[in-house]
């Protein structure tokens, strides 16, 4: 019978998950997906147990009841006025714990472009499609109240903006932002 990588837990054949180097048992799988809410297949063996030694902030994780999601960047929790950024490597390029913002301390939700320009005109360029220009990054920027903020970052070096992955990437920035600001006004 094979164990989990992880803790040594004996695995069955109905209680393994698989990620990039091996298989570990449900209890760390919980742990390492961040309560089931991402997958970990391409996520390596230290990696793994990194995610399952971090200290979660369980208080946080208690009071969040995750009613809607945007792709792996933004979870929301309309029931507790909380959001969640869960700060995985498609975000952060590292993973990290994720991070809790109540409604009431968000400022203000921007996307921010490089090379900077409206963002009307951006969204022309986005449709026409026959566009060469080239945007440097683009991320979604989280102001609170107490003065700090928060990046989620959807590119991050350049590409062209008829591609798919910019169209694409600008699709998840304008619906994490019309929902954060929908849950401000809300």
């Amino acid at each position: 019978m094979k164990t989990c990588d992880v803790c040594g837990n004996k695995i069955g054949l109905m209680n393994k998950f698989k990620y990039a180097d091996g298989y570990i048992c449900k209890e760390c799988y919980r742990k390492a997906s961040r309560q089931f809410t991402e997958t970990i297949i391409q996520k390596d063996l230290a990696e793994i147990k990194e995610l399952c030694n971090q200290e979660l902030d369980v208080k946080s994780l208690e009071n969040f009841e995750m009613t809607g999601r945007i792709g792996n960047y933004l979870l929301v929790d309309e029931k507790n006025h909380r959001i969640c950024i869960p700060n995985n490597r498609m975000t952060n390029q590292k993973v990290d714990a994720p991070e809790f913002y109540d409604i009431s301390n968000i400022k203000q939700c921007e996307i921010k472009i490089d090379p900077y320009m409206d963002l009307e005109e951006l969204e022309k360029k986005v449709k026409i499609q026959r566009d060469e220009s080239v945007m440097n990054y683009l991320t979604v920027q989280i102001s609170t109240k107490d003065h700090k903020t928060k990046n989620i970052q959807l590119i991050d070096k350049p590409v062209r903006i008829k591609s798919y992955a910019f169209r694409q990437s600008f699709n998840f920035a304008k619906r994490i932002k019309e929902e954060i600001n929908r849950l401000m006004t809300a």
